[in-house]
């Protein structure tokens, strides 16, 4: 799958069907290789939680779901986006516009735009800040 989603499915419900059509995994086998309880995973997959930064990225390992996919489903931007939109007054201000102008571009577009943006900063790639 795409980093966008392809329905409107919720994410608990994708993990759900997941777990059971891909990975043939039960619910308590599952929760044990995610580290957590198998309430806390029913939870999860019911929508009543959201799991941590860490249990985000088991997940998108156990379930061979992308990371973007996920992060989309629950809207938790990587912690660096945070970081680097309220580093200073400016970008605080500018990257909410930024996000806003770009809410629909393609893949195609985004990818021009970040190499844009490198070929601005003066970097060849910066993907050792992730």
């Amino acid at each position: 799958m795409s980093a966008r989603r392809r329905s409107d499915q919720p994410i608990g419900e994708l993990l759900r069907q997941r777990r059971v059509e891909v990975a043939k995994k039960g619910l308590r086998q599952m929760a044990g290789l995610l580290g957590i309880t198998p309430p806390h995973l029913t939870d999860i997959e019911k929508g009543r939680r959201t799991p941590s930064e860490e249990l985000l990225m088991r997940i998108s390992e156990q379930y061979g779901i992308p990371e973007a996919e996920l992060r989309a489903g629950w809207s938790r931007p990587e912690t660096i986006v945070g970081e680097i939109a309220a580093q200073d007054p400016l970008t605080a201000e500018k990257v909410p516009e930024l996000l806003r102008t770009a809410r629909r571009l393609s893949s195609k577009q985004w990818d021009t735009l970040i190499e844009q943006a490198r070929r601005m900063s003066g970097r060849k790639d910066d993907r050792s800040d992730r």
